[in-house]
């Protein structure tokens, strides 16, 4: 694994700024100088997720996850600090050094990332071998003309085929690829004997990349008969097992090719299949994408929060794909996407629509897609007779409940009115309802953030206080890069007026980071090591702590620790006192009296 210089590591941070970075991920409003959002760490109801311009830092005040531009894409995207920086470096068009590997690297981080760069490397030539081999198969070629894709979507696509010669194990073992990491591509196996095989054999093969263009799996379909299918209890699609590059939940088949038409588009179609994707594609509906059979998780919503403004979701009409079209748009209200549904009638699936009504018909269908609220209605309206009154009650109760989720105060007053003429039901019943509902919940909400509005301190056994409130002064003092203000606070506070440890390691490297004449050249958010000190500072740094004179704001701040300092002293003089006699109970009397004509002192 390379390590890049501090030079490096700022101008990719300095390039990226925080706010439009985060706001590919989270919807943010702006307030003052600070923007806030639903944080995409933790789930919440009230937005707490808070991002600084001028200070280039995010905190969360619910969860007490904070940090700067690097540290956010770590988290969102579950990557190393290394690939943060060529992923930022990558959106800022940045070209990297390639630097050596140093000694003091982790063994266990650089076979890791070796381990990696191989299986990428064995995904794209298996692509390029499986593409050659269309030629090769009879079944292959038909199989294309059935499907009507011409040679352009196969080579956007990298459509290919594998054949059941064991060609694939045999090609990459010349290429001088090693026999592990062809193994955990779940490409190839390894029989009783010892010998390769191919896992892939007599399919038509779908690689599956990344956003980055990187091929990180493969999907592979049989070309037997529907009939040859269920004699032989052949499955349909085998893919790619999840492994080191490669976690199905994570990745939205389709993607690749679909950003580079818009870099941010207005809406996004989700689909299942892989032919879903490529038959709309070819005939110029680009915005396609499939989840990869799966309902929608929370990484591939953000993925495409990222790229759309609103998605809209496209599954089997039978149970399971109802389900998951349900799941599908609570993952996306969580994320604050505007989720929607794709009514078809006419055809099983985009597949097939578009290539009997065409490109334009399906993009009107699109267009025409029933809102996340319409959908659930449409779903609860079967499950429930409205003629019946107990049933209508019921009905009611749940649709309540799906209206209370809409903050917007006119969208949900457009759907309460449509319920109630429909229904013959007062609206205010309904409003009335829906209030009930908000109420509970804004309950509840309050006896969280009460239950959890003090930090929990492992390191300490006494409550957060006017002490730490101060330390964190000290801190926010020391940030602001301020030579004068340093000297006085190295001169005036000794480690043993911190009382809590996370502040007294971050004071300590703020010393250093002076010390070593770096102060000025430094991310401040850099100088952490630890996920704790990173949500410590970050949320001390979002507090507007200065207003005035930071110098006598400083000066109070050491006028209060000191004190503090000497009644700690007394304390322990007077514990003293009470367990000794004689001369040694003398001295500490003396010791007493002497402190508290300083106290008196240093109170006036």
């Amino acid at each position: 694994m390379a390590f890049y210089s501090e030079e490096v590591i700022e101008e990719v941070r300095a390039a990226n700024n925080i706010v439009d970075v985060v706001s590919s991920y989270v919807t943010l409003r702006r307030k003052g100088n600070t923007y806030f959002g639903q944080c995409p760490f933790h789930r919440e109801k009230t937005p707490s997720f808070a991002v600084t311009a001028d200070k280039q830092i995010y905190h969360c005040f619910g969860c007490g996850e904070g940090g700067n531009v690097i540290r956010f894409i770590m988290r969102i995207e579950n990557i190393s600090f290394k690939d943060a920086i060529e992923f930022l470096a990558d959106r800022a068009r940045i070209q990297l050094p390639v630097l050596n590997q140093f000694e003091q690297d982790s063994a266990e981080l650089k076979i890791r990332d070796y381990h990696k760069k191989q299986m990428y490397e064995i995904n794209s030539e298996a692509g390029r071998f499986f593409y050659h081999n269309i030629e090769k198969s009879d079944a292959a070629k038909q199989y294309i003309q059935k499907r009507h894709l011409d040679k352009e979507a196969v080579i956007k696509f990298g459509l290919g085929f594998a054949l059941s010669d064991n060609g694939l194990s045999k090609h990459l073992k010349e290429k001088g690829f090693k026999e592990d990491d062809m193994i955990a591509t779940g490409l190839i196996g390894k029989n009783e004997r010892g010998t390769l095989y191919d896992k892939f054999r007599d399919r038509f093969m779908f690689p599956i990349f990344d956003v980055r263009g990187r091929v990180v799996a493969f999907g592979g379909r049989t070309l037997e008969s529907q009939e040859k299918i269920k004699e032989m209890h052949i499955p349909k699609y085998v893919n790619s097992p999840e492994n080191l590059i490669y976690t199905k939940g994570k990745h939205l088949y389709g993607l690749n090719v679909a950003k580079k038409n818009s870099s941010k588009m207005k809406r996004i179609v989700v689909v299942e299949g892989y032919m879903d994707v490529i038959s709309p594609h070819r005939a110029g509906v680009t915005n396609i994408v499939a989840s990869l059979g799966t309902a929608l998780t929370e990484a591939q919503g953000r993925l495409l929060r990222q790229y759309a403004d609103e998605v809209v979701l496209s599954y089997d009409s039978d149970e399971a794909g109802q389900k998951a079209i349900e799941r599908g748009i609570e993952v996306l209200q969580a994320l604050g996407v505007t989720a929607k549904v794709l009514q078809m009638e006419g055809a099983k699936d985009p597949d097939e629509y578009v290539l009997k009504y065409g490109p334009e018909r399906f993009e009107k269908l699109v267009d025409n897609s029933i809102s996340a609220i319409d959908f659930k209605m449409k779903t609860l309206m079967k499950n429930y007779n409205l003629n019946d009154v107990t049933e209508k009650i019921r009905f009611l109760n749940k649709m309540a409940i799906e209206l209370s989720k809409i903050e917007n105060n006119i969208e949900r007053d457009i759907y309460v009115e449509r319920l109630s003429k429909e229904l013959g039901v007062g609206k205010e019943a309904i409003l009335s309802e829906i209030e009930k509902i908000n109420f509970k919940g804004k309950a509840k909400l309050a006896d969280w953030q009460q239950a959890t509005d003090i930090s929990e301190r492992k390191d300490v056994n006494f409550t957060y206080n006017k002490d730490f409130a101060m330390e964190e002064m000290l801190i926010y003092l020391l940030c602001e890069k301020n030579e004068n203000i340093y000297q006085k606070i190295k001169e005036k506070i000794s480690f043993n007026d911190i009382k809590l440890e996370v502040n007294k390691n971050l004071i300590q490297k703020l010393y250093d980071a002076y010390e070593n004449g770096n102060i000025n050249n430094i991310d401040i958010m850099s100088i952490c090591t630890t996920d704790e000190e990173l949500n410590q500072l970050s949320a001390i740094l979002m507090k507007d702590n200065i207003v005035g004179d930071a110098e006598k704001i400083l000066d109070e701040i050491l006028k209060n620790i000191l004190s503090t300092r000497l009644e700690d002293k007394k304390r322990e003089l007077m514990e003293k006192i009470q367990s000794s006699d004689g001369e040694e109970r003398k001295k500490y009397e003396e010791e007493l009296n002497n402190l508290m004509i300083e106290l008196v002192r240093k109170k006036q």
